[in-house]
Parts: structure tokens; C-alpha cells; sequence
């Protein structure tokens, strides 16, 4: 906690490391996830990888509360520095919890996780993380293929009702299998036009004005801030589904949380 406190101070100042604080309390006060309880077993003593993160959704007051479960976490991220804080460099550390073992840090696009080994992880954790990707599907089945038969995707993805984004419309699957069939890739502003235009900077003090937030988006690609696509609980299924997982459960939490669990299938039903 005090090294990432430490980091965003570094990387954003006093005003950041408040605004991060606030967004944390905020996920902290969110309620317990109903389908937390019938499946923590299946991250006791378990090991598994987290995209983006660390998430205070997945520890110990959040709303799915795995950290303190797990016997050892990896993590991904794009950059070993991000608007959200610090990471350690590739092949480095991955601190998440005070009373685990520290895990190993890769850097690398979420999309292209070709230096990990398939069938590696028993669960995958992603938090806030999916909506800035610019090709979804394709980052889902490179995740599905980290997962052994029967493991876990536990998927966290903001409700556009109660964000940023509710005046934007919800993307649909039909443009989701666009992309991942012309495979997009992480570069891409086709929506940056929309989010211009819908973005409710009432709900994004980030985001400063609109030209801020203009500047900002321009630079996506190294900041990745930008939510390109737009989820509801609907959509959040539908995407687990397409790439050949097995939902699990699916709900929405406040204050603006939608979780999805998802089961890799053994090999012989794929």
C-alpha cells in the first residue's frame, strides 16, 4: 500500500495521489459480491495472473476479496508506468498483498501475451482494465488461453450507468467481432470522436477541461486512458461467451461495478 502511495505521488503529485484515494474509498465502499462466497474456492491455495491492477475490488475490503486467498499472483501491464501508478519492470516484482509471496511482473500489451505459457494460471483477475483495450476479444481469448481446463476468469468492467460514459451508447458485439476480426490494434482512435463529444467531464475531474482532455486522449497510446467501448451487464456476458467461456455468474454492484465469472471448459469440450 505505502510503495504504491509512494509511486503515484511520484508519478502524478499530491493531487493525483488524492483523486486515487478517493476512486479507492469509492471501490472499497462498494457491497460484497453475491457470487463471491459459493466461488472463492476456486482461488484458495490457487495460482493465477492479473491484468492491469493492483485492484482494491480484489482486496481484502473490496468486493471480491481474493488477494488474501490466492497462493501466488502475477501481473500484467502495459507500461511500468501508467496514470495509475508504477510497476516494476519486466521480469520484476508484483506486490498485492502484505501476506503473500510477491509475484512476477511482466510488461506487455494485454493483447499479446505470447511470451506466457497456455495453461499456466488457474484463474485470471481483470479490474477496470478491458474497457481501455482497444481489441477486447482478442485480449479475452489470449486470457482464456493462459487459464488450465476449468479456471477462472474473474472480469470487473464499469457500469456505463454510473460513470463517465452514460451518455454514450453501449458497443455492440457486432462491432466487438469487427475489430477482432480486422485485428485492431491498440493505436486506434475511431472513437475518440464520440468520447469527445458524450464524455461527461462532471464525473472525470482526472480528466481536467476539455481541451485537457482532448490533449490527453490524443495521446492514448501511451496513456491508455480512454474507455473504447462501453459495457452493460449484457455485453460483459456476451463477450466472455464469444471467445468459448462458460458463465458462471454475472452481476452488477455498486457503485459502478459490473462482475463477470467465467470458466475455462476442459480441452475436450472446446
Amino acid at each position: 500500500m505505502i510503495q504504491r502511495a509512494i509511486a503515484v505521488l511520484r508519478s502524478r503529485g499530491v493531487w493525483g495521489l488524492l483523486r486515487v484515494t478517493y476512486s479507492r474509498l469509492r471501490s472499497l465502499n462498494a457491497g460484497r459480491a453475491k457470487s463471491f462466497a459459493p466461488n472463492k474456492h476456486h482461488f484458495a491455495e490457487k495460482s493465477g495472473i492479473e491484468i492491469g491492477g493492483p485492484s482494491a475490488v480484489f482486496s481484502a475490503r473490496g468486493m471480491f476479496p481474493v488477494y488474501s486467498l490466492v497462493k501466488n499472483l502475477d501481473n500484467c501491464n502495459f507500461s511500468d508506468a501508467t496514470i495509475w501508478g508504477e510497476s516494476s519492470a519486466n521480469g520484476g516484482t508484483y506486490f498485492f498483498h502484505p501476506g503473500k509471496p510477491l509475484g512476477r511482473q511482466h510488461i506487455g500489451e494485454s493483447s499479446m501475451l505470447h511470451q506466457l505459457l497456455a495453461g499456466t494460471y488457474d484463474f485470471v483477475l481483470s479490474s477496470h482494465m478491458l474497457e481501455h483495450t482497444a481489441n477486447p476479444l482478442l485480449a479475452l481469448s489470449l486470457w482464456k488461453k493462459l487459464l488450465t481446463d476449468n479456471g477462472l476468469l474473474a472480469l470487473v468492467l464499469p457500469n456505463k450507468s454510473h460513470t463517465f460514459d452514460h451518455r454514450r451508447p453501449v458497443t455492440t458485439l457486432e462491432h466487438l467481432i469487427e475489430d477482432f476480426q480486422a485485428g485492431m490494434p491498440e493505436d486506434d482512435l475511431t472513437h475518440l470522436p464520440e468520447i469527445l463529444a458524450l464524455h461527461d467531464l462532471k464525473r472525470d475531474p482526472d480528466a481536467g477541461d476539455i481541451d485537457s482532455f482532448k490533449s490527453r486522449s490524443m495521446r492514448n497510446f501511451e496513456n491508455r486512458s480512454l474507455h473504447h467501448h462501453v459495457f452493460d451487464r449484457r455485453l460483459a456476458v456476451s463477450v466472455v461467451e464469444y471467445v468459448g467461456l462458460e458463465l458462471c455468474a454475472a452481476e452488477e454492484i455498486a457503485p459502478h461495478h459490473i462482475l463477470v465469472l467465467a470458466r475455462k471448459p476442459p480441452s475436450s469440450l472446446l
